[in-house]
């Protein structure tokens, strides 16, 4: 220890550590104190620049978006002219007139083009245009919106992308609440879409919960005896049928029938599809006589009709069908 004290003495150590701490940290202090008078100092010129160069990029960004708009527009416009050059279906084109794709309602309108064409690709990136082009035009809360959102969620729930379709869903009905209240059958369709696919889920409880509000919403505002009504009967008994709930499915199916053969014809491909599950509902309850019959006029029915043109919850349809509803 004597040692180390003649060799601190020696070198001019100082004995006391803590003065040497003291006057270090007070060092320090008064090094903050100065960068703090500097950065006040400097503090207006620096938000000053930074506004104006966040200004600039911002100017930079919405003219490359209003270039990559007026380009994919250019795309829509080629691609609506090849379409009308190899399509068949000629009254389609004229139902829809000569499309001017500078406004978001013309790139729709060629979407539904592509979708009753079964291009579900080319109809998704037309969706999405006229989903870009409404919301810069009309802002993303605009009643609007609704159409376009709902056929794209009608589109990925075809496609078994349900995470996907399911927020498309939502904000639809949540345009169509903004646009027409509570009480309207645009309201109605959302929600019986949405059941449809939370039923495609397995997420029982929800769809019946959304399939109970939109019942409620069309029989106040289309009718009990009204197409849309049927619809949504016909998919709650859908809903039964899938969980097993046989004698519920049997009175769902029976109301729908009555409903869908009167709004939309006896040899209807929707009324087909309701005569052949409810065929085998009455088979499962033990009554073969009856589902006999049943199952013999589903199957004149689809002779009738192409193979496949309704499946309950496909997003391509003809006509008024059980399913998701565009528009």
């Amino acid at each position: 220890h004597g040692a180390i004290q003649k060799q601190a003495k020696a070198r001019g150590w100082a004995r006391n550590l803590t003065q040497r701490i003291v006057a270090k940290a007070e060092e320090k202090v008064a090094k903050e104190k100065v960068a703090s008078k500097v950065a006040k100092a400097t503090k207006v010129a620096t938000e000053r620049e930074v506004v104006e160069e966040s200004a600039n990029a911002l100017v930079t960004v919405i003219r490359e978006h209003h270039s990559m708009l007026g380009n994919m527009r250019s795309i829509a416009q080629a691609l609506l002219e090849q379409l009308k050059a190899v399509s068949e279906n000629t009254p389609l084109f004229v139902q829809v007139g000569d499309l001017n794709l500078s406004s978001d309602d013309s790139v729709d309108k060629l979407a539904e083009l592509y979708r009753k064409q079964g291009r579900e690709t080319a109809a998704e990136s037309m969706y999405h245009l006229a989903l870009i082009l409404m919301e810069e035009a009309r802002g993303t809360d605009h009643p609007d919106l609704g159409p376009v959102l709902n056929n794209l969620a009608v589109l990925y729930k075809g496609r078994g992308l349900y995470a996907w379709a399911e927020p498309f869903y939502l904000r639809a009905l949540k345009m169509r609440r903004l646009r027409y209240g509570d009480e309207h059958p645009a309201v109605a369709m959302s929600l019986n879409n949405a059941a449809c696919l939370y039923q495609a889920e397995g997420l029982y409880a929800s769809a019946q919960r959304y399939f109970d509000e939109a019942l409620a919403i069309a029989e106040r505002t289309s009718g009990p005896q009204a197409s849309l009504t049927g619809t949504i009967v016909g998919n709650m008994a859908f809903l039964a049928d899938e969980q097993g709930l046989w004698t519920q499915a049997q009175l769902l199916y029976q109301r729908a029938l009555v409903v869908q053969q009167a709004q939309l014809g006896l040899h209807h491909p929707t009324v087909g599809l309701l005569v052949e599950r409810y065929a085998r509902v009455l088979d499962t309850l033990g009554q073969p006589v009856e589902a006999g019959l049943f199952a013999a006029r589903a199957a004149s029915i689809r002779a009738r009709v192409q193979p496949g043109v309704v499946r309950q919850g496909s997003a391509m349809r003809q006509g008024p069908a059980v399913g998701e509803l565009t528009r």
